[in-house]
């Protein structure tokens, strides 16, 4: 009797287990569906792919001497040399992969400060503070990632992938910082996209405000 009555718990207890994975896998579809659907229009992926204010300002010199005045202004410590270097690099990577390249300094400003040399706790590595993996994968050296190039193109393309994965730009933002399978199981935070979409209009607001983007144009 007892060892009837043990079976039939145990049972009992693998649908229920069952079920509750199916729910919660469930919940995970809906948890990424809700955030597309109440995540904010001039948020979604239109923000990341378009370039809405720039247009064509990045073949010019003015725009490009604005982006790498941000830059320095973030960062005291990155010499006019240096900045420009980084703006070359992320407007190469943005046009290859078709990124704003706004997003790209947003991105390289929330993980590193623009500093080329930074190391994370867990080894991430470069102004986009990506893993060695990412960059062998992308045919580099883990060592390469000090690289301004190496390392923009890298973080650049990787960005471009979730954008592609998830086709919201927060959502792709949140699986750049916490992975994919984070976002995937609704138990993620947004704080990293609204950081970095925060700067993002910081950096917009500071070229026009700066005259490097015309917005009438």
């Amino acid at each position: 009797m007892m060892k009837k009555l043990f079976f039939t718990v145990f049972f009992t207890s693998v649908i229920a287990f069952s079920s509750v994975a199916n729910d919660v896998q469930m919940n995970q579809s809906q948890n990424i569906e809700k955030e597309r659907q109440e995540t904010p229009k001039q948020e979604k992926i239109v923000v990341a792919k378009g370039g809405q204010f720039t247009g064509e300002a990045k073949d010019n010199d003015v725009y490009r001497n604005g982006l790498a005045a941000y830059i320095q202004t973030v960062n005291q410590n990155i010499t006019k040399k240096e900045a420009n270097v980084i703006v070359d690099s992320v407007i190469k990577s943005a046009e290859k992969y078709d990124v704003d390249e706004k997003l790209v300094m947003a991105i390289a400003q929330t993980e590193s400060t623009y500093y080329r040399d930074a190391v994370s706790c867990s080894n991430y590595k470069g102004l986009m503070q990506t893993g060695d993996i990412l960059a062998e994968e992308a045919g580099y050296t883990p060592q390469q990632l000090f690289e301004p190039a190496v390392s923009i193109d890298v973080g650049t393309s990787y960005i471009d992938e979730k954008l592609e994965e998830f086709g919201d730009t927060r959502l792709a933002l949140t699986a750049y910082n916490q992975g994919a399978g984070t976002v995937y199981s609704g138990n993620y935070s947004t704080e990293y996209a609204d950081l970095a979409l925060a700067r993002m209009r910081a950096m917009e607001h500071f070229l026009v405000e700066n005259g490097y983007i015309n917005v009438y144009n």
